[in-house]
């Protein structure tokens, strides 16, 4: 996933809530990870197609719970069901996205993203490096009796599993930023965030890389997948799922892992994923269920967005009054907001400054974008 300068120019993918069966989908031999030293003699003015992105078998859906319709949003806060537990000595299952793979065939609802072929290095695209990461990683689960759907850029509609990563790598038009990170989607359940944690606390001493701080872009908590209020190729609400930036294509320290050490980057996220299944509470439904905010909007005083829940903090931009607003957390009197006004980066508003509204918010559309 390639760093930008600016976040986001629209509200295209970052709001959630604004990257088969027992098995792959298919087994496609990936195309070896190109060595370093041979990938930088690779012309970058003639690419190499991504084998694994044309050789992989149409995508066939998994079975799933029963879809969120995706572009109905309720007046008010969602009830969402406490999930069952699943039956007694039924295996995990666990979904790896490869990012990017086979990105040309995503449906139309997310047509924008066709042309999204992420990072690369030399004749090494992102996609490519995604899928071998993921292939391995699938196979370190595997022999510890998880189910696994190797999935590529296309989600099944409302996808259900006990865990779901997106398997990506980063970027950069400099060679300086390098490291890894992690990110749960907006509004995440106490389950996400401990996937993310046990990830988190593998994934850099198997490496050795170092960690991004900071680094986690608005891109990444509302990545498309994440997205079951706008999209039907999404997880379901209740799958804990995180995004992995396994580090930069574009720092020769990080190639020297990400290249020629695949197997320690699959069994840095192998052993976080297992860990996770390892200690979580199967018959814990409450832990899948996301928070749930009611639909805001300013009131007539209009509000001030700020950088954090403080009257102290930077103020990003003024809201004007009237405008309907999506709550992502609450805090100590104040709401973390996104604003179709400024869609560029989320903010704070204190509570006293907005109003609930039976008005549902506005998520773009191809015809309202």
């Amino acid at each position: 996933m390639r760093r930008m300068s600016a976040l986001v120019p629209l509200l295209a993918a970052i709001l959630v809530g604004c990257a088969d069966s027992g098995g792959a989908v298919g087994s496609p031999t990936s195309p070896p990870i190109i060595p370093v030293a041979e990938a930088a003699t690779l012309p970058t003015s003639t690419p190499v197609p991504p084998t694994a992105t044309s050789v992989l078998p149409t995508f066939t859906p998994v079975p799933t719970s029963t879809p969120v319709p995706p572009t109905a949003t309720p007046a008010g806060p969602t009830v969402v069901p406490t999930p069952s537990p699943r039956p007694a000595g039924t295996a995990p299952r666990v979904g790896l996205q490869a990012g990017h793979l086979n990105a040309s065939e995503l449906p139309d609802e997310l047509a924008r993203f066709r042309t999204s072929t992420g990072a690369r290095y030399g004749g090494v695209s992102e996609a490519d490096l995604n899928y071998d990461i993921a292939q391995r990683v699938q196979a370190l689960l595997e022999a510890e009796g998880v189910i696994v759907d190797l999935l590529p850029a296309t989600i099944p509609p409302s996808y259900d599993a006990d865990a779901f990563i997106a398997i990506h790598a980063d970027g950069s038009a400099a060679s300086g930023p390098r490291g890894w990170k992690l990110a749960t989607p907006w509004r995440a359940s106490r389950a996400a965030q401990q996937l993310l944690d046990a990830v988190a606390a593998s994934y850099g001493p198997a490496t050795g890389l170092p960690q991004d701080v900071g680094g986690v872009t608005v891109n990444m908590r509302g990545y498309y997948a994440f997205n079951d209020r706008r999209h039907t190729h999404a997880i379901a609400r209740t799958t804990p799922a995180i995004i992995v930036e396994m580090g930069f294509m574009t720092s020769a320290a990080d190639r020297a892992v990400l290249f020629d050490q695949p197997g320690r980057v699959a069994s840095g996220i192998a052993q976080g994923v297992l860990a996770y299944l390892a200690q979580r509470d199967p018959s814990d439904g409450a832990a899948l269920l996301p928070p749930d905010f009611p639909n805001l909007r300013v009131g007539e005083a209009g509000a001030i967005l700020r950088s954090a829940p403080s009257d102290d903090a930077r103020q990003i931009t003024r809201i004007a009054a009237g405008q309907r607003l999506f709550a992502l957390d609450r805090r100590d009197g104040w709401y973390q907001v996104f604003s179709r006004d400024f869609p560029s980066a989320p903010g704070w508003i204190r509570e006293d400054l907005l109003e609930t509204t039976s008005e549902a918010f506005p998520f773009p559309t191809t015809t309202n974008p």
